[in-house]
C-alpha cells in the first residue's frame, strides 16, 4: 500500500510492531525491558505526528492508523498493568475502572454516532498520552508514583470526557481540532 511508504506511517507501523513484543515482555514479567520498549513506543507516538506535519505527509489514513495504534496500546495497558503491577492495579481499581469505563464509553458512543472509531487529536489527547507513557515507564523502572498516577488519571478522564462531548455535539467527526472550543 502506498500509504505505508510514507515515513510517518512507517513510524506508526513500528509502534504496532512493538505491541506483540510488549505482550511477550509483560507475560514473561520483565518490567524493566517492558519499560524500555514502552518508552520507545511513546517516542514513536510523538514522532509520527511531528514527521507527518514536518514532511507534509498528513493523510486520512495516517490519522486513522495513528489512532488505531494508540487504541490498541490503550486497551492493552490495563492488562499489562495487571501482569506487571498487580498490587498497584488492585489498590487503584476504582480509579482505573472509572478511566477505563470512560475510554470504552467513548469508543461505543463514537461507533454509534459515526459508525467508526473516533480519531480526535486534541491537546488533551496529547497530554494524556505523554503522561500515561511517563507514568508507566517510571512505575516500571522505579515504583508507581501515586501523585503522578492521579494526575494522569485526571487528564485521561478529561480527555475522554472532551472526546465524548465532541462526539455528542458534532454531526460529523472533526479530526484535526485542538480542543472542543475550536
Amino acid at each position: 500500500m502506498r500509504e505505508l511508504k510514507k515515513i510517518p506511517n512507517r513510524v506508526t507501523f513500528f509502534r504496532l510492531f512493538l505491541i506483540p513484543i510488549l505482550w511477550v515482555l509483560a507475560v514473561l514479567n520483565l518490567p524493566k525491558a517492558f519499560a524500555v520498549v514502552l518508552g520507545i513506543a511513546g517516542l514513536t507516538d510523538a514522532l509520527d505526528g511531528y514527521l507527518a506535519r514536518r514532511l507534509r505527509q498528513t493523510s486520512e489514513f495516517g490519522i486513522w492508523f495513528d489512532s488505531f495504534a494508540d487504541n490498541i496500546i490503550s486497551a492493552s495497558s490495563i492488562f499489562w498493568i495487571w501482569l506487571l503491577l498487580p498490587r498497584f492495579l488492585f489498590d487503584n481499581l476504582i480509579v482505573i475502572s472509572a478511566v477505563l469505563g470512560l475510554f470504552l464509553l467513548n469508543l461505543i458512543i463514537g461507533f454509534l454516532r459515526y459508525h467508526k472509531m473516533v480519531q480526535y487529536h486534541l491537546y488533551s489527547d496529547k497530554a494524556a498520552s505523554v503522561l500515561l507513557y511517563i507514568f508507566c515507564v517510571h512505575a516500571l523502572l522505579f515504583e508507581p508514583n501515586q501523585i503522578l498516577f492521579y494526575v494522569t488519571a485526571m487528564v485521561l478522564a478529561i480527555c475522554q470526557a472532551e472526546e465524548i462531548a465532541m462526539t455528542l455535539t458534532h454531526k460529523k467527526m472533526q479530526k484535526n481540532r485542538a480542543t472542543i472550543l475550536d
